[in-house]
């Protein structure tokens, strides 16, 4: 039997997971690696610790399968996005990597806003200026670590790193340059009007092909991998999430909840915003695109809510040896559609997607002497839900007609999450059957790339399996159609108020 790898290079830690022709699972292994924060606002990564944590998974996922090297016929690499690290010509490392979370180059996006322009840059690269994507970042190095943008051979995304590490050469795949505010989506190339005005080489910056190229053979001695096993260009870790719960065709759209809440719709063609609320990148699907929405803090607010206030159930947890998050889950469910008329705004960081608004942070309204904590729990979850309702309906005025919500990540594992989402969205959800939505995305690029799948959306078709779903409750959409309301009225006025503006 012939195998595929999905290494996935994540934020905080990379996991390789072994796939069988079928798409099964067969076996895993996940590695952490740290940060490192020269500032509050600098998040920086040893990319030498991403190869190395990398090497390891490979070798414990192949002993824990049983897997010999020789039956891997393909890999394929999914990754953080927009994170980027200088090397020289033998692909060492001359800077820490500046990562996504990054937000030193406000400076650089002032200027890039100026040179360029705010329409300009969306017109052709579908992003907003800022510090979040890639080429700020290039431009921080260009301006503060001049010696080192000289030596610069390539400036690297994290897939690109690994690609460049297992074989040599120096590619990245459209999804991964889409995010990095330099590539034009319409003609899929590095766009040289706005390398110019920044004073950027377009030189450093690697060959683009399609998620999905064969790439070659694996070079590196030093994994657990044979010779003849095939690296396929892989993608970006949200559109590999896509693609993996079967977002292949047009009525499809997905939800990652980790951290935050990145939503992705299917596009045939390049659609823009006229209010640059969504974003549009390239998809991992060949010769397709993706609308996009970015939600700052859902998850992260739920691990606020365990660490702050439910220490008493991470207890019983420990006790119990289950997950902390099934027990407030249990007591979120116990508290009424509404949470007895308490309101929470989740923009705990600042807000992403549809509203941009880095000044913007977490309210509850409406908090009284009668609630208890399974209430505030459940605003948490609803007040999420309300913010993925705001970017649906901007794709929907867009145009995209959305049938159903796909979610992924860990999030998805809350039933009653998913419900509320169901219910506040009025669609049915669905959650796929393996929650490293990310990996299959991966996996499913890995065989295809090797030509055992004709197309990329047969392969997902095959692979990415819906297996729960959770339909719209007509009480409870009623109930939630009058909050959103109100919802996006609370955060208007505060946000017109520059109340915000004034705490900070």
């Amino acid at each position: 039997m012939n195998y595929y790898c999905a290494l996935d290079l994540g934020t905080t830690g990379c996991r390789t997971i072994v796939f069988d022709e079928e798409g099964k699972e067969v076996s895993r292994h996940y590695e952490e690696w740290e940060s490192f924060f020269p500032t509050p606002v600098m998040v920086e990564q040893d990319a030498n610790l991403w190869w190395n944590a990398l090497k390891t998974t490979i070798k414990i996922a192949l002993k824990k399968g049983k897997v010999k090297s020789k039956n891997i016929k393909s890999v394929a690499i999914t990754n953080q996005r927009e994170t980027i690290v200088p090397v020289d010509s033998k692909g060492i490392p001359l800077h820490n990597a500046i990562v996504w979370q990054d937000r030193r180059t406000t400076e650089e996006c002032n200027f890039i806003k100026k040179s360029i322009g705010v329409d300009s840059i969306y017109e052709k690269t579908g992003l907003t200026v800022d510090p979040y994507f890639s080429s700020s970042k290039i431009l921080w190095i260009k301006n503060h670590k001049p010696e080192i943008y000289q030596n610069t051979h390539k400036f690297l995304l994290v897939h690109d790193f690994i690609v460049m590490k297992l074989t040599g050469k120096w590619m990245t795949d459209y999804s991964n340059a889409s995010r990095t505010m330099l590539f034009n989506i319409k003609n899929l190339k590095w766009d040289e009007d706005i390398a110019t005005n920044l004073g950027l080489d377009l030189d450093k910056m690697p060959e683009a092909v399609p998620s999905g190229t064969q790439i070659g053979p694996i070079i590196a001695k030093d994994t657990a991998f044979d010779g003849n096993t095939i690296v396929v260009a892989g993608g970006g870790d949200q559109q590999c999430a896509a693609l993996g719960v079967g977002v292949s065709q047009e009525g499809r759209t997905k939800c990652t909840t980790g951290t935050g809440s990145f939503i992705l719709g299917f596009l045939n063609k390049p659609k823009f915003d006229p209010n640059k609320r969504v974003l549009c990148s390239c998809h991992a699907v060949p010769g397709a695109w993706v609308q996009e929405a970015s939600i700052f803090t859902t998850g992260s607010a739920y691990r606020w809510a365990r660490d702050v206030m439910c220490t008493d159930e991470v207890q019983k947890a420990k006790q119990k040896n289950i997950d902390p998050y099934e027990i407030m889950n249990s007591l979120a469910a116990q508290s009424p559609p509404g949470a007895k008329g308490l309101l929470f705004v989740p923009h705990m960081v600042g807000a992403g997607a549809p509203h941009w608004n880095p000044n913007a942070r977490g309210v509850f309204l409406g908090l009284a002497l009668g609630h208890e904590r399974k209430d505030l729990l459940r605003s948490i979850l609803e007040g999420t839900c309300y913010e993925v309702k705001k970017n649906i309906d901007v794709f929907s005025e867009l145009g995209s007609h959305i049938l159903e919500l796909r979610v992924t990540g860990g999030g998805s594992r809350s039933d009653i999450w998913n419900q509320i989402m169901a219910d506040v969205l009025n669609i049915p959800c669905g959650r796929g059957e393996l929650e490293e939505s990310t990996a299959v995305g991966a996996a499913i690029l890995a065989s295809y790339g090797v030509g055992d799948y004709k197309n990329i959306v047969d392969a997902a078709e095959s692979i990415a399996n819906i297996t729960k779903k959770w339909t719209p409750n007509p009480k409870a959409v009623e109930k939630y159609e009058k909050l959103y309301k109100i919802a996006k009225e609370v955060y208007s006025k505060i946000a017109d108020s520059g109340i915000w503006e004034e705490l900070l």
